[in-house]
């Protein structure tokens, strides 16, 4: 569940790859210290893998009152079998969680490997939510000689979920486009239109023909049947 914790609205997290591997997985995961009182709040406990869809988390989070501001949250990967490296990265009902660029090295300031990021992209193009997504998974590098965590059976990541306001920016600029448009348009074809005043009592006598001038079948009419 989205947690209750409150924030100030002037924090600003901003934490760099290392500090991400440091000072939160590495000191959880190896050294086995609880979660340190500063982010609480901030590194929610939340299943990135599971049903329930990317934006309803962002909403549940409170992601659109952040500003320049990602959530974070502690994920337990999902293994797709026992003894392989397979990842289950399916997200809500049809999405699911794609790399489009190769997962990077964090360093030490040694130079010494000390963690991975892999950058994943929501896919799914039946949703209008399609590529609206990022979500970045930081994992552990155990031991002198840089063994993965997953190696080891430490299952656990860092993800900090990203809102792709570029994509939400340029559907929203598509949708009003033509609604202005065509508020353009609408000033243009009554502009020129002005009501006429109904006509004068004399107008109307001068638009009525004289019965000389009326149809040859009334005239007709009139001969046989003369008015007495």
């Amino acid at each position: 569940m989205a947690n209750s914790g409150h924030v100030s609205l002037a924090f600003r997290f901003h934490p760099t790859d290392q500090e991400i591997i440091r000072s939160i997985l590495y000191k959880m995961l190896v050294e086995r210290e609880p979660l340190n009182l500063s982010y609480k709040g901030i590194v929610h406990d939340e299943d990135l893998f599971g049903t329930k869809e990317p934006w309803k988390i962002w909403e549940d989070y409170g992601g659109d009152q952040l500003h320049d501001q990602d959530l974070y949250f502690l994920c337990q990967l999902k293994r797709l079998n026992f003894s392989g490296s397979r990842t289950h990265r399916k997200v809500g009902c049809e999405g699911s969680w794609r790399e489009g660029v190769a997962s990077k090295l964090v360093y030490d300031g040694n130079a010494n490997p000390i963690g991975r990021i892999r950058q994943l992209r929501y896919k799914n193009s039946k949703s209008e939510h399609h590529g609206g997504w990022y979500l970045d998974e930081y994992s552990l590098f155990v031991g002198d000689d840089g063994h993965d965590q997953t190696t080891l059976g430490i299952n656990f990541v860092i993800c900090r979920l990203r809102k792709n306001h570029r994509k939400y920016h340029m559907d929203a600029q598509k949708t009003q486009e033509p609604e202005r448009a065509l508020e353009r348009e609408a000033p243009s074809s009554l502009q020129n239109f002005s009501p006429s005043p109904p006509p004068s009592f004399e107008q109307l006598v001068a638009m009525t023909p004289p019965f000389w001038a009326a149809p040859l079948p009334h005239m007709v009419w009139l001969f046989r049947y003369p008015l007495l």
